[in-house]
């Protein structure tokens, strides 16, 4: 009888055993169901992020990566790039990568651009970028008129990048004056035009 009885408990201990390795909640995946403040990391350098009542995986390209500190969530996307996914719940949040670049959540996916002018990417409430300078090249939106960090051309938002649109060889240059661009042709009389 005795026997029997440590069988009986030895059976039942072992269920036990399988059942708390079997039995957890399995982790979530994406296209699962979540919560807007439901957020893990998958790994080190993935996050899920709800995006309409649905996990998506989202990266967190920089040196530390997804983790938990102080009961946060923390991803670091100061590694994304332009293209990255993340969640469109997250519309319009934008953080400061280093002083001259900022990244925003647009329509599921990162845009970075620059801020090249000299107060760069800040925080003051909102995150602020001062793109009163550029390079050719550098992306924008909108009717962006700009500087060149040379100081000697105007930058015009074209297709979505900074192009020349117009030299300033006179003496001043290109400089803002009361946020607007104004270019020194270097001509006598009324020499300097200013943009919007």
């Amino acid at each position: 009888m005795t026997l029997r009885i440590w069988f009986e408990r030895t059976g039942t201990l072992a269920a036990l055993v399988v059942c708390a390795a079997a039995c957890k909640e399995k982790p979530p995946v994406p296209g699962d169901a979540c919560t807007p403040t439901d957020i893990r990391c998958i790994d080190s350098k993935t996050e899920l992020a709800c995006q309409k009542g649905v996990f998506i995986a989202t990266p967190c390209k920089g040196p530390t990566g997804c983790r938990e500190s102080n009961k946060q969530l923390l991803c670091d996307v100061t590694g994304n790039v332009t293209g990255d996914p993340c969640s469109t719940d997250e519309e319009g949040s934008a953080s400061c990568i280093g002083k001259d670049r900022r990244i925003t959540c647009r329509g599921g996916k990162e845009f970075v651009d620059s801020c090249r002018g000299d107060d760069g990417c800040r925080s003051a409430g909102a995150v602020l970028c001062d793109q009163s300078k550029g390079e050719e090249g550098d992306p924008c939106t909108g009717q962006t008129n700009a500087c060149s960090t040379d100081g000697k051309r105007v930058l015009t938002c074209h297709d979505g990048r900074l192009v020349t649109t117009a030299q300033c060889p006179g003496e001043d240059g290109c400089t803002i004056v009361e946020r607007k661009v104004s270019c020194d042709l270097g001509k006598k009389g009324p020499d300097k035009r200013a943009l919007p």
